[in-house]
């Protein structure tokens, strides 16, 4: 009797275990690994000039970009998309800003049509975003600055560049893990557990904790304006994301839209013209 009351207390103390273990590393590589998405349009089906450029990072990649000049500007806009899309993605609700800047879009690693297969959501992602600063600047261009959305918006301010002049953020986190922990929200008790397990795995698998990717650290230090945008119904990342950014720097300026969800803010009728009006008082 008691071998089998053993045998019952060692599975129920085991086999959550082994679930929570298998369940981190399903996760862990669903979002390391993204699956590919490859947008079928060029800018040049929207009749706007523009050039495939390929960036160098330092760690060895080439990512396929986008170069739209404006030869009545000597100002440019880098514009980075989100987790897990591509430059075509971000493309149709910024091309408005092809009418007064230069543009640059580029795919992140392991995204889109560039090279890599590992994802870290932001850490490493920040040589993509200095390729393509150094591709500016070898262009001539010392007015740039960038626009960025979820994941690419984060990047931007993890990179803590000072050739950027002024930064528009629509949806960014403020720290890594509330990110992930937002994913599991339904999990219950093993929530805890997997973002624990799935912290360790990038620690020994990717040389990244999730706790130390936080935009929150540099954004208070960055003198420069800088524009939050954010759904207050987002169920990917919690408005008080945006709130955690805007308190660490009380100068930014914050748009909160009060309906939709991650990536829904383009619907609002102040989208636009706040983003123009930003870089045009600011670039």
């Amino acid at each position: 009797m008691k071998k089998i009351i053993t045998a019952v207390i060692a599975r129920i103390i085991i086999y959550p275990i082994l679930v929570a273990i298998l369940l981190s590393l399903f996760f862990f590589c669903l979002y390391v690994f993204p699956k590919k998405t490859i947008s079928l349009f060029t800018p040049g089906q929207w009749h706007i000039q523009y050039q495939d450029i390929i960036l160098e990072t330092k760690d060895g990649l080439k990512l396929s970009g986008w170069f739209i000049p404006n030869k009545n500007s000597r100002k440019a806009i880098i514009v980075c998309h989100g987790y897990p899309m591509d430059k075509g993605d971000i493309f149709g609700v910024t091309e408005f800003l092809a009418k007064g800047y230069n543009l640059l879009y580029f795919d992140f690693r392991a995204m889109g049509k560039s090279e890599g297969y590992v994802s870290t959501s932001g850490w490493r992602e920040r040589e993509d975003f200095r390729a393509a600063i150094r591709f500016l600047k070898n262009k001539g261009f010392s007015d740039i600055g960038a626009f960025g959305f979820s994941m690419g918006a984060a990047v931007i301010f993890l990179a803590d560049s000072p050739d950027i002049k002024c930064i528009v953020s629509d949806s960014s986190y403020a720290r890594l893990r509330t990110a992930v922990q937002a994913i599991f929200t339904n999990f219950g008790a093993l929530r805890a557990p997997l973002i624990e397990l799935i912290r360790l795995w990038s620690l020994i698998f990717l040389q990244v904790d999730i706790n130390s990717v936080a935009p929150i650290n540099f954004i208070a230090g960055r003198n420069i304006p800088i524009f939050l945008i954010h759904c207050q119904t987002d169920t990917h990342i919690p408005v008080s994301e945006a709130l955690e950014l805007r308190n660490a720097d009380p100068r930014s300026d914050l748009l909160l839209i009060p309906k939709g969800d991650h990536g829904e803010s383009v619907y609002s009728n102040e989208y636009e013209p706040r983003i123009l009006k930003f870089f045009q008082a600011n670039l």
